[in-house]
């Protein structure tokens, strides 16, 4: 199985190998180059592709008091052959929101995608 690495602090969003996955591989959301200082949510509005445990709740969270990236998330053997659109929202912890970019409850915004190539398996009759 393969592991998918998203590094959440490239612009666009960049996915190394790639953002096409398979039934059974993992994905790793990672801070990248952002300071330890940012934190980083990560949530499916349409829909989560991955597994949840208690190492990783959902919504994923990332940096602040948390670690810099995911622990190995698996793609869900039920998981249908589609791209899964997620939402990331980036606070750089300064806590001032007073700037001409942002309001007092606007963070960063980025989005992405994870691309489910493979069909689930079949339950045998």
């Amino acid at each position: 199985m393969a592991t998918i690495t998203v590094d959440l602090s490239t612009d666009p969003i960049s996915y190394s190998p790639g953002p096409e996955v398979k039934h059974g591989d993992t994905v790793v959301f990672s801070m990248g180059s952002y300071p330890s200082s940012y934190t980083a949510t990560v949530t499916f509005p349409d829909g989560n592709c991955l597994t949840v445990s208690t190492a990783n709740p959902y919504p994923y969270q990332l940096g602040g008091s948390h670690a810099l990236a995911t622990s190995p998330l698996t793609v869900s053997t039920t998981a249908l052959k589609r791209v899964y659109s997620f939402d990331v929202t980036i606070d750089d912890g300064s806590g001032d929101r007073s700037g001409a970019k942002a309001g007092p409850l606007e963070l960063d915004r980025k989005n992405g995608g994870i691309d489910v190539t493979s069909d689930p398996p079949k339950d045998p009759l």
